[in-house]
């Protein structure tokens, strides 16, 4: 499993930040209640409505009910062609990210 933070929204895509300054698009099919600042948490799922195809030239593919979308292979969470993937809102990375960025704020203007 992988987590990524969603630093915005472009159309229908949600930027989200892989690693420091690394940022992958992703449809927002894959997470319509997200928010920027929202942590993401990506991988394996026993069930899922989303299916890893395929990779093809460093590109994966991921089925959905709406058709299929090409995705950076590093957005897999360590899922494997042929399984569900999940894509998912944890609310409790989400908190702790945010409590930090609020203590450091508050450190700054002290």
């Amino acid at each position: 499993m992988i987590q990524v933070i969603v630093d915005r929204f472009e159309g229908a895509m949600a930027i989200v930040e892989v690693s420091e300054g690394n940022l992958q698009k992703i449809p927002k099919i894959f997470i319509p209640d997200a928010k920027e600042g929202d942590c993401i948490e990506i991988g394996p799922a026993e069930v899922s409505r989303f299916y890893f195809a395929s990779i093809d030239n460093e590109m994966m593919t991921v089925l959905t009910p709406k058709g299929k979308y090409a995705l950076s292979p590093q957005l897999s969470g360590g899922a494997k062609p042929g399984e569900p993937i999940s894509f998912r809102v944890s609310q409790t990375e989400t908190q702790k990210r945010k409590s930090k960025i609020k203590g450091l704020m508050s450190s700054l203007f002290e």
